[in-house]
């Protein structure tokens, strides 16, 4: 079509020169040594015409292998991404040995797409055939050496995968001195270190984390929680209590706020006898942070200065007055100091706003102390019918070593 339009142009142009050199044809003479060629100006109009055609014709000759291996190119990779498309179908609609069969084969051809046989390794790998994974991986290492880092990175996440730890650890190492700030690397190195529970190479790599914005806030804020929590139990474990509190002093600020942190350094503390320092640890962490399992873990605490602890804790009466909590935990500390009918006071205030299983227990204890079984026995039972199943504890209570103190 496109040629037969521009032989009607040059159709048109000729007849009109011809028709406009009728009157006057013109004369043109052209002279090169010894020779020279006489002509009228429409002859030379029409040869010129005549070339430019057959120049053009003898171009596009040229060009015909050239634009047929661009054609059977662009026919080949239809035929690819039909056949790839009919894996996929097959992959999602639940026959994987199907789709890697028509993924094998297009694996087999040169110069395949990357995507085919990193497909290929990921169905592969999804129905147990490791060995074959690792070939489709080899022949894309081979035929795209420039993608190294997306190979490896389905590597290490496919080896990840079937827990096999020591073989996705050695690809991540080999990955991460490629590229050490890669954000997926650095993702798949939290999965690595996670199932070997390897807190320590996690510490270490926190601060790439928060660099290369791999992890969001919360996310950051979580594995950063739990990597340090392993450390304080690694130093509670021990017998070293300065070692245990240098851990607690390096953590970053913005995690030593965190419950679970807190929880677990004033498990450790009263685990090595520090009392005194677990009962500080508390009250700045209630100074800057109310919170009703501070409060909570704060009456379980058997402080050195039994009375002093409890003037702190009715120091915070004015403005949690009608805190339930706070008024169990002033009976539990009033109970150390032998203060019974303030004990008294405290654990019926607190029952009066919150029934509480262990509020009746420590109340029936006390009355029995106090001489009234029939008054603890109400309590016994009103703390059996009572489901406290929401009082969540920092520290175990022990209700007869409040009742009676310390050994």
């Amino acid at each position: 079509m496109k040629w037969l339009t521009v032989a009607l142009v040059v159709l048109v142009i000729s007849v009109l020169v011809a028709l406009a050199a009728l009157p006057d044809p013109g004369y043109v003479l052209i002279g090169y040594g010894n020779y020279s060629i006489e002509t009228t100006l429409t002859v030379l109009l029409l040869v010129l015409v005549l070339a430019y055609g057959l120049a053009r014709v003898i171009a596009d000759l040229w060009q015909v292998p050239s634009r047929f291996k661009r054609w059977n190119v662009h026919h080949q990779d239809r035929r690819l991404q039909h056949d790839f498309d009919l894996a996929m179908t097959e992959l999602v609609e639940g026959r994987p040995e199907r789709a890697e069969h028509r993924l094998a084969r297009l694996a087999a051809a040169n110069e395949r797409p990357l995507a085919v046989y990193l497909t290929a390794a990921r169905v592969a790998s999804r129905v147990g055939a490791d060995d074959r994974r690792d070939r489709y991986l080899a022949l894309a290492r081979q035929r795209h050496p420039h993608a190294e880092l997306a190979i490896g990175l389905t590597q290490a996440e496919l080896q990840l995968s079937h827990s096999q730890l020591d073989q996705a650890q050695t690809t991540l190492a080999r990955l991460q001195a490629l590229s050490p700030h890669n954000a997926q690397v650095l993702r798949l190195l939290m999965q690595l270190y996670l199932a070997q529970q390897d807190w320590q190479s996690l510490r270490d790599l926190l601060p790439l984390f928060r660099k290369s914005q791999a992890l969001g806030a919360d996310q950051w804020q979580h594995l950063a929680v739990e990597a340090y929590r392993h450390r304080l139990l690694d130093l509670g474990q021990g017998s070293d209590l300065q070692a245990l509190q240098a851990g607690w002093e390096q953590l970053p600020a913005g995690v030593k706020s965190e419950q679970p942190l807190v929880a677990t350094y004033l498990e450790a503390l009263l685990r090595l006898g520090a009392s005194a320092q677990a009962e500080r640890l508390l009250r700045e962490q209630l100074q800057t942070h109310w919170d009703g399992q501070l409060i909570y873990a704060y009456g379980d605490i058997v402080a050195p200065d039994a009375a002093a602890q409890l003037t702190v804790a009715e120091g915070w009466l004015q403005q949690h007055g009608e805190d339930p909590v706070l008024l169990l935990s002033l009976g539990k500390i009033s109970l150390r100091n032998e203060l019974w009918g303030k004990a008294r006071s405290y654990l019926e205030a607190s029952i009066d706003l919150e029934p509480t299983a262990e509020a009746y227990r420590l109340l029936g204890a006390l009355l029995e102390r106090l001489d009234d079984p029939e008054g603890a026995a109400l309590c016994y039972r009103k703390g059996i019918e009572v489901a406290d199943h929401s009082r969540p504890t920092l520290v175990a209570p022990d209700p007869g070593a409040l009742v009676h103190g310390p050994a």
